[in-house]
């Protein structure tokens, strides 16, 4: 081998090292160097592409096909780089660029070329992995700390205390933890999207929440993020109750009229009317028959949401029951518009965007007629007496605890009745 040969292999050798070397650096494999047989987990092609990309504006168009590179050629150089390998002036000026360099020329005139003896790679490499090995231990014993206590957490609600009988109702929660060794504690009482805590000084055992409306939430005992208990907490209405914007509620002379359950715009304040959209409902929570079952009973009501009340296009009709153990959903829309129904069971999830609903999409802006039977762990859903949708469903939705109809828009409700076995155990006219 001649001297000229000799210092284009260094060079070469140079320019693979630092290549790779440059690839482990962006693919954020500092602790685990890319061996053979290890380039499968890299996207060569994008690697190809990103190079160009990111200087294309060093490199004129006209001159690009001095940098172009295949994704075999790659591969070889990690494949073959313990082997003595020449490469094609275009590998060579891409390999260059990769690195910093305008170009190959530019390489060999400013790179370094001193090469580390086996004796100083061992030797790093030695430290390397201590350094790997040291850090590694201190992170799994970090983890399994932090495991150890979290699994190591335990408490529970004690005692539930309700202040009166109907809302607005203060309820104190007595609670106790097996140690205090963790950093936040908490009541999560958060219903549907709405984020409901409370912080609890973990030295304490006693804590108390004021619910302002009829409602029936899961109370949960939360001790960094894990979940150490939970109670369910009723907070009866007196009888059926109506309002908008889920947190204002209407005197029955508001909305009771003509044996019709509906908001009139002008009870609306501006701030709310004046909206694109706005939502009301009416509702009863508890105080329900004690042997209703959401599993056994047939709901009738007749309602409608015309958009000239403040319903808008594909608006939404909601019916939704709480059991004991699961809750029902129900959504309907104006005809056209069943992309967005769907029926929530304790088990099954079915919504228009993936099922055919269309029998839930109707003309809301006329009274219909909606009865929901539920029979054996068998749904069905009759609109204006005819059959619009049913299924089966394994897991009981238990005792009837809420009922609630709530509409985009200012909705009508003619009356709601319930019965058992042919038996009326609910029947309100308004």
């Amino acid at each position: 081998m001649n001297g000229t040969n000799f210092v284009d292999g260094q060079q070469l050798k140079t320019l693979r090292q630092k290549f790779i070397e440059k690839v482990i650096e962006d693919f954020g494999d500092v602790y685990l160097p890319i061996r053979k047989n290890d380039f499968e987990s890299i996207n060569l092609s994008a690697l190809v592409g990103a190079i160009l990309k990111n200087n294309k504006e060093r490199i004129p168009e006209h001159k690009l096909k001095e940098f172009l590179v295949s994704e075999q050629t790659l591969r070889r150089i990690f494949e073959e780089r313990d082997k003595e390998t020449t490469f094609q002036q275009t590998t060579r000026n891409f390999l260059s660029l990769y690195i910093g360099y305008q170009n190959y020329q530019d390489f060999i005139q400013n790179a370094d070329f001193t090469i580390k003896t086996s004796k100083e790679n061992s030797y790093w490499r030695i430290i390397g992995i201590v350094v790997l090995l040291f850090g590694l231990l201190i992170a799994i014993a970090f983890v399994w700390r932090n495991k150890f206590l979290s699994n190591s957490i335990e408490g529970k609600l004690t005692k539930v205390f309700f202040e009166s009988n109907k809302a607005p109702i203060t309820v104190r929660f007595n609670y106790q933890f097996n140690h205090h060794n963790f950093e936040r504690a908490m009541l999560d009482y958060s219903l549907w999207k709405k984020k409901d805590t409370l912080e609890l000084d973990i030295t304490k055992q006693s804590t108390s929440v004021c619910f302002m409306h009829p409602t029936v939430r899961t109370v949960r005992l939360v001790a960094d993020g894990k979940v150490l208990d939970s109670t369910k907490v009723v907070i009866p209405s007196d009888g059926w109750v109506c309002g908008y914007e889920e947190i204002n509620y209407l005197p029955s002379e508001q909305w009771k009229k003509n044996g019709v359950a509906h908001i009139a715009k002008e009870d609306l304040p501006d701030a709310v009317r004046e909206q694109s959209i706005y939502y009301s409902f009416v509702k009863k929570v508890a105080n329900f028959d004690k042997n209703l079952s959401c599993d056994e009973m047939v709901f009738e009501t007749r309602l409608k949401n015309p958009i000239s009340e403040g319903g808008i296009n594909c608006n939404d009709v909601s019916v939704v029951f709480t059991g004991e153990n699961h809750k029902f959903l129900l959504n309907l829309t104006q005809k056209g518009c069943s992309h967005y129904a769907y029926v929530h069971l304790p088990d099954k999830v079915i919504g228009g965007e993936s099922y055919d609903l269309s029998k839930l999409g109707i003309n809301l802006d006329e009274f219909v007629h909606l009865k929901i039977v539920f029979k054996d762990k068998k749904l069905q859903i009759f609109i204006d007496n005819q059959l619009a949708f049913q299924t089966n469903y394994g897991k009981s939705l238990g005792k009837m605890q809420a009922a609630y109809i709530g509409f985009k828009g200012l909705g009508s409700v003619d009356y709601v009745k319930i019965l058992d076995n042919n038996k009326v155990l609910e029947n309100e006219g308004f």
